[in-house]
This record gives C-alpha cells, sequence and structure tokens, in this order.
C-alpha cells in the first residue's frame, strides 16, 4: 500500500470520495522558536468547493498533545492547484510529499517530558513567538485569510 500520494490525480480522487475533511501534510521544527512545531495541513469541502491551507504553529515543547498552546491561520484557496502550488513554492512541499495517512514519528519534536529541563527556553520561545503573531510577522496578505486565532 502507498504511504504518500503518487500524482495530482491521486490526491484529487481522495479528497473528492471523501467530500469533506482534513490531510495532515507535515510538521516541521521551527528554526527561531525553540519548542515550536509548525503543523501544515489541508482542509476541504468539495461540495462548495473549498480548499483551505491550515497553518497551526504548536508549542510541543510545553504542550504534549498541541491542544492548548497554539495559533492558527486558515487560508482559502479558488482550487486545489493553487493550494499546491503555494506549497511547493512557500513550502517546498510536492504532492508526493503528502502522505496518505500521516503517522507523527515522536522523537523528531520537542515534548515537555523528555525536554523538561528546556522548558524555560520553550517558555520564552512561545512568549516571543505570540507576539511576533499578534504583530503579523506570519501573516502572508497574498492570501485570503479566512480565520486566525488572533482577534483584531
Amino acid at each position: 500500500m502507498q504511504s504518500h500520494f503518487t500524482d495530482f490525480e491521486a490526491l484529487n480522487t481522495y479528497i473528492q470520495n471523501k467530500a469533506t475533511g482534513h490531510i495532515l501534510v507535515a510538521y516541521r521544527n521551527c528554526e527561531n522558536y525553540d519548542g515550536m512545531v509548525l503543523g501544515i495541513g489541508i482542509t476541504f469541502d468539495t461540495r462548495k468547493p473549498q480548499y483551505e491551507l491550515d497553518l497551526q504553529w504548536i508549542s510541543f515543547g510545553l504542550d504534549l498533545y498541541g491542544e492548548n498552546l497554539l495559533e492558527n491561520y486558515l487560508y482559502q484557496f479558488e482550487s486545489l492547484e493553487k493550494l499546491l502550488t503555494y506549497l511547493q513554492g512557500k513550502y517546498a512541499i510536492e504532492v508526493t510529499d503528502i502522505p496518505i495517512s500521516y503517522r507523527i514519528d515522536q522523537s523528531q519534536y520537542p515534548n515537555p517530558i523528555k525536554d523538561a529541563a528546556k522548558k524555560p527556553a520553550f517558555e520564552t520561545a512561545w512568549k516571543r513567538f505570540q507576539h511576533d503573531f499578534k504583530s503579523g510577522t506570519f501573516l502572508d496578505t497574498s492570501l485570503k485569510l479566512v480565520y486566525s486565532t488572533h482577534d483584531d
């Protein structure tokens, strides 16, 4: 069984068959924010049709399950093709990099248990990240923002 989509048609067929849902594309450690991870996902509803890029910055170093300490942007795209073009240009993610079912390797990411000694650095990074997020550092104004955890 394939672990990743083989091409655009395979991904599009999967989405069309499912009709609505979310695909977790990747988690990436944030270079300048110790303990932080960026979750990249695609949310879709083919009945509308609607394709959204879901970006979640999570403090895995302080929040083991990423449920409480996170900030989020949701951007709307006109088509799946345009969203994938953006993923390729901004994050160097190809269709063939997208897993059919994402399985997280916890050893690659910070967490409050194994990295307990780094808690002060993670707290400092989280505070700095929140300030930067609220000031718009991560906002891409070229895209249509449909949701943000930061209310203006």
